[in-house]
């Protein structure tokens, strides 16, 4: 019995240590100024929890309520592409980035909470439907080529 608890615990470890924590700031600086990379940004919480999400004109996010809806959806998205979750509070989004980890994604980020966000949001009418992924909610800022 001890055993199997041993790798119960070893095998959520090893789930979790391949999710990054993104800090809301840098969120915010993102959605801001442009990301250094594509990415999917994932809601997940319900739909009716989801009268506004994090977002602006140039981030649109997708809602896919965890765990059901999320695990149906999640396949259509490549397992080299970023994706950002979040949720109310943070665990749910826990949750969900370790799952992607466990299904053999290497560029999660969890951004915890919407209960702490003060950034930019998005009425649920801009929420991209699932229909879209695995469409960027944000691509990449350019890089810029300086001239001489």
């Amino acid at each position: 019995m001890k055993k199997i608890a041993l790798f119960a615990a070893l095998a959520v470890g090893t789930c979790l240590a391949a999710v990054n924590s993104l800090d809301q700031a840098t969120l915010k600086d993102y959605l801001a100024n442009g990301a250094p990379f594509n990415f999917i940004l994932i809601d997940v919480r319900s739909s009716e929890e989801a009268s506004t999400a994090i977002g602006n004109a140039a981030c649109k996010p997708y809602n896919l309520a965890w765990p059901v809806q999320f695990k149906d959806e999640i396949g259509k998205i490549p397992k080299d592409q970023a994706v950002i979750v979040y949720c109310r509070s943070g665990g749910r989004s826990r949750s969900a980035a370790a799952y992607l980890s466990s299904e053999g994604y290497t560029k999660v980020y969890d951004a915890g909470g919407f209960m702490t966000w003060d950034g930019p949001t998005v009425p649920a009418s801009e929420i991209r439907p699932a229909s879209r992924l695995p469409e960027p909610s944000m691509r990449a800022k350019a890089a810029t080529n300086p001239t001489n």
